[in-house]
């Protein structure tokens, strides 16, 4: 349970997310008040591919990654999670095993709401299914884009696409976009399906374009409007 001391300060932060912040007052209180807050070391598991289905998670600080194996042993990577994302509203929903891995990229703290309180909590207030149903369509949109990415687009644009969608919160904070993103360029390639090396020309391309900068481990967008024109052609300096 949250301390009443640190709940108003976690909801304020809780609200750079669009899906949390257009929640229903009762539903925020619920969630908060059936939370917890849990510590993660750099590659351990919040949760395995396989495990139970369990409860609706809250990123707070540091990145996960959500990835599972495949028949080779590869691990392709799905997405990075970083604040203030929620996720886990599949199997909080139909309580089937979970679907991949989600593991901690560096320390990080998740704020853990588990399933059976929170479905009681429903059961009561039927009207708020509504809200996690608004999550998971959410989720639902943004796999249909990836899927036409994946169909129509060369590599350079879905690089870009990709990171706008990071920097955009997959599709949650766009009213508050986020101004870099913790990734290695080997997540990236393994979150696309390609090489390191294709994955490394392509960022080079728009960190001379001017639309970010590359450091150890973190994409940083420094023009977003060159970063949005990318994701649909050949990067272009805009005529303002």
């Amino acid at each position: 349970m949250v301390d009443p001391a640190n709940a108003t300060a976690l909801r304020a932060a809780m609200l750079a997310d669009t899906w949390f912040r257009t929640c229903d007052g009762r539903m925020q209180d619920a969630l908060l008040a059936h939370g917890r807050t849990r510590g993660l070391q750099p590659g351990e598991h919040l949760f395995a591919q396989g495990e139970a289905g369990g409860g609706l998670f809250c990123v707070l600080s540091g990145s996960l990654t959500v990835q599972s194996a495949d028949v080779e042993g590869q691990m392709p990577v799905l997405v990075v999670l970083e604040p203030y994302h929620w996720f886990g509203e599949l199997s909080f929903t139909d309580g089937l095993p979970r679907s991949h891995d989600a593991v901690a990229d560096m320390p990080s703290s998740v704020f853990c709401v588990p399933r059976e309180p929170m479905l009681a909590w429903l059961e009561r207030h039927p009207q708020h299914w509504r809200e996690v149903t608004r999550l998971a369509v959410g989720k639902l949109r943004i796999v249909y884009q990836i899927f036409d990415e994946e169909m129509r687009r060369p590599l350079a644009q879905r690089v870009a696409r990709r990171l706008w969608l990071a920097f955009q919160g997959w599709g949650w904070r766009r009213d508050n976009p986020l101004h870099a993103v913790h990734w290695s360029q080997e997540q990236l390639a393994r979150m696309l399906g390609s090489s390191r090396s294709s994955v490394n020309k392509s960022l080079r391309e728009l960190e001379n374009g001017g639309a970010i900068r590359l450091h150890y481990g973190t994409i940083e967008v420094l023009d977003s409007a060159l970063l949005r024109r990318a994701c649909d052609g050949a990067l272009e300096p805009l005529v303002m």
